[in-house]
């Protein structure tokens, strides 16, 4: 048990003490000792709370300084009176520069009731402190319901244990701090407590687990208008081209402003070296994120939506304005998103940029060349980086065939009989064919791609060949299955 000082005493909400001269310091006192009179106080025990129990209002200011003279060569912890003192200058100065406090009941009290009250409490500290901690939590159950939201919490939970509580918008230092405000896995903000004591190690946890369900449900109303802009994106996004007008419709209705232009950010969010995890850990990780994604990008200028999209965090930026200049700051604030995601260095962030693109179409465009942008990154090991759209090149093609839904099935509908092999043979097939197209159809090429001996390459040919019934000479079917394989590694970096 920590020992009481002479700050927990004046901070403490039911005693009445007030400080008449010397510090308020943290000074452990060892007991709460009685004393008829001042002249008594030379006799009181080292280290000793002293009460003067006979002290009056009326007790001569020169007696006051004697005998504060001789509790300091006492070494006393503190000097209390059961009623209000006025004391003299002189007083104060002996107070203050034998770092003697001196206190006073106010009101007043009676001395030999006030000498109880103060050894109960020095003697009982777990118990008075347990007390304290079971009233603020009690406090801030009902105050949690009330108008006044987290200030009101902290205030009558502070009232209850018997200090200030503030809310600090920054996270602790220690990560496992009792006092810290949990929205998701995020640490957003942490509680200081003015005394560090007993009752507020015990309580503290409890109220900063109310105050992150405080906290959340005030995100979760703030950021409605956005989620639900989110949601109508995700469906733009899924639905086949013939819903797009409803769709469309859908979305004037809730704000958002299809016709503007758009910019889709990608986001892969993984774990630091390729760890594995379950798919729980995943959502939370991700749900996490999205939430920080949505509080950092809510306060800053434009109009951004966040979405929770195949296991990867879609971010979209509308704004009115179109090429380089939006670009660029997306890409500044798509940065600024990714150093805050990873700053504890628990997740590593590979983002793909989309390119400007106005209307519904623009935006399942952007998007899809966002996708095509981080997946390739991560394909090639450039996880952790944030990766630009190449405007002419083969991702763009990949783009196009990544935004028809349509498209994406028939292409892996072709690979079906590879994957009625089992998870390991097709994954195997669906890399080898694709280096052997890659390669020209060249098993030597292939062979040195996979680093496999040619006989390793011909003998996988062989099974491939058989399951896809692929005719080699044929340069439609080469290019079907090319692009069938292309369109397979890059969703295979999703899983």
């Amino acid at each position: 048990m920590t020992q009481s000082t002479v700050a927990a005493l004046l901070a403490h909400p039911t005693l009445g003490l007030t400080l008449a001269a010397g510090p308020a310091d943290n000074r452990p006192i060892r007991q709460a000792a009685g004393v008829h009179t001042l002249a008594d106080l030379e006799h009181a025990p080292e280290s000793s709370l002293a009460v003067v129990i006979e002290a009056g209002t009326s007790t001569a200011g020169y007696a006051i300084d004697v005998a504060l003279r001789h509790a300091a060569g006492r070494d006393l912890a503190a000097v209390v009176f059961p009623r209000p003192q006025h004391l003299s200058l002189t007083a104060q100065h002996i107070a203050n520069r034998a770092h003697l406090p001196v206190l006073c009941a106010d009101p007043a009290q009676d001395g030999t009731n006030l000498l109880l009250r103060l050894d109960r409490h020095l003697r009982g500290g777990a118990a008075d402190a347990l007390s304290r901690a079971q009233a603020a939590i009690r406090a801030c159950h009902e105050a949690a319901s009330g108008p006044d939201g987290i200030p009101g919490v902290l205030a009558a939970a502070g009232a209850a244990v018997g200090y200030r509580l503030d809310l600090v918008e920054a996270p602790p230092v220690d990560a496992h701090a009792a006092g810290a405000i949990v929205v998701g896995e995020q640490q957003v903000a942490h509680i200081a407590a003015a005394i560090d004591d007993d009752a507020g190690q015990v309580a503290l946890p409890a109220i900063a687990a109310i105050v992150s369900r405080l906290r959340h449900a005030e995100i979760q109303r703030r950021l409605a208008p956005a989620m639900t802009r989110a949601e109508v994106i995700v469906q733009l996004l899924l639905s086949e081209r013939a819903q797009l007008g409803t769709l469309t419709e859908q979305a004037y209705g809730v704000g958002l402003p299809v016709q503007r232009t758009h910019l889709a950010v990608w986001l892969r969010v993984d774990q630091p070296g390729g760890e594995a995890h379950s798919l729980a850990r995943q959502r939370l990780l991700l749900q996490a994120a999205e939430l920080t994604a949505m509080q950092v990008l809510n306060a800053r200028p434009g109009m951004w939506h966040v979405a929770n999209l195949s296991g990867n965090l879609l971010v979209v930026h509308t704004d009115q304005t179109a090429g380089a200049d939006l670009y660029r700051r997306t890409r500044r604030e798509v940065q600024a998103l990714v150093a805050t995601l990873t700053r504890d260095g628990h997740l590593v962030v590979t983002a793909g940029l989309g390119t400007p693109q106005p209307g519904a179409d623009g935006l399942r465009q952007s998007v899809a060349e966002a996708r095509v942008a981080a997946d390739s990154a991560a394909i090639r090991g450039k996880t952790g980086t944030i990766a630009d759209t190449d405007p002419t090149g083969l991702r763009r093609i990949l783009a196009d065939v990544y935004s028809s839904p349509l498209t994406r099935n028939l292409l892996t509908d072709m690979l079906a009989p590879l994957d009625a092999l089992g998870p390991e043979r097709a994954r195997t097939g669906v890399e080898t064919l694709a280096a052997y197209l890659d390669g020209q159809c060249s098993p030597k090429r292939t062979a040195r791609a996979l680093h496999l001996h040619p006989n390793a390459v011909t003998y996988r040919l062989r099974w491939i060949t058989a399951a896809l019934a692929i005719d080699f000479d044929d340069a439609d079917s080469r290019f079907a299955y090319h692009l069938a394989c292309r369109i397979r590694l890059l969703d295979k970096a999703n899983d």
